[in-house]
């Protein structure tokens, strides 16, 4: 029986189990991306060893030369901010900021501090004709197309498994978390494309996830992409959900451990986070 390693980030165990699931062909060990760091040296020694080594590509900007590995493989990640398009990540003194919400924060919330604007202030931006005219409505089919095109850059087919995707629930807890069953759906599609023999089941691996921070679908974005919405936030490490106003409230009191304009979005969110900082400059003008 071949022997695989997977090496992944935050998405490692729920991808292991379900390769595990879909298929008796061969032996699966993992490894998250924080403990192969750890241990460099000693997978160094181990990589040669396995007839497949199965990596996310962030692994590889890690600066770890997996050129020893037999087969390697690449499964990326899995983003789709469609339901969660006010998310942004941002740092300040070359880290990444972390809280309140793990490393989601609001742009709205971001632009709002940076202008000077109050608590019950920032709580009123948080309706429909702002998001639309931040274009938070809008990004369903650059969301959906920019995740499948990913994905058939390694060789991995998704459009099938999205059209189940969006008929259903809401599928991701965050912009970069997915729930278990997108997870499964692409462990399938991966196991397919190496033309893997696949176990005929539907039992999913427990949603790991959920262990982190999840973040709300807001009620009128909801509505417009026909699913349920809120505005509680589950808390990273805790089964307690916060609401929109305590969530306003950390999040300023973190930002407020740097100057005004020390935050920097990263360079992925800049544009669109430029377009939400005119908006509440236009509404506040």
């Amino acid at each position: 029986m071949e022997r695989w390693l997977l090496v992944s980030n935050c998405n490692t165990y729920g991808l292991a189990r379900s390769l595990q699931l879909l298929s008796n062909s061969f032996h699966l060990d993992c490894v998250d991306v924080w403990q192969f760091k750890r241990n460099t040296q000693e997978y160094a020694e181990k990589i040669p060893t396995y007839d497949r080594v199965i990596v996310n590509p962030e692994v590889e900007l890690s600066g770890y030369d997996f050129s020893t590995a037999r087969n390697l493989c690449r499964i990326p990640n899995l983003e789709f901010d469609a339901y969660h398009p006010d998310f942004c990540f941002a740092g300040a003194r070359g880290t990444r900021i972390t809280e309140p919400m793990a490393a989601s924060q609001s742009m709205i919330a971001l632009a709002a501090f940076q202008a000077g604007l109050g608590i019950e202030e920032t709580l009123m931006l948080f309706r429909r004709d702002v998001y639309e005219r931040c274009g938070f409505l809008a990004r369903w089919e650059p969301a959906r197309d920019r995740l499948i095109a990913t994905f058939a850059t390694f060789g991995i087919d998704l459009s099938n498994s999205f059209r189940r995707w969006s008929r259903g629930e809401i599928f991701m807890h965050s912009l970069g978390h997915p729930k278990a069953q997108p997870i499964f759906d692409i462990a399938r599609a991966f196991l397919k494309s190496q033309n893997v023999e696949i176990n005929k089941t539907d039992i999913l691996p427990f949603d790991t996830m959920v262990e982190a921070g999840c973040l709300p679908v807001y009620p009128e974005i909801g509505e417009a992409l026909g699913v349920d919405g809120s505005y509680f936030f589950k808390l990273p490490g805790e089964y307690k959900l916060i609401s929109l106003q305590k969530f306003i409230e950390r999040s300023f009191e973190v930002y407020r451990g740097y100057d005004l304009n020390e935050i920097q979005v990263e360079p992925g969110f800049r544009n669109r986070f430029h377009q939400v900082t005119s908006v509440v400059a236009e509404i506040h003008a």
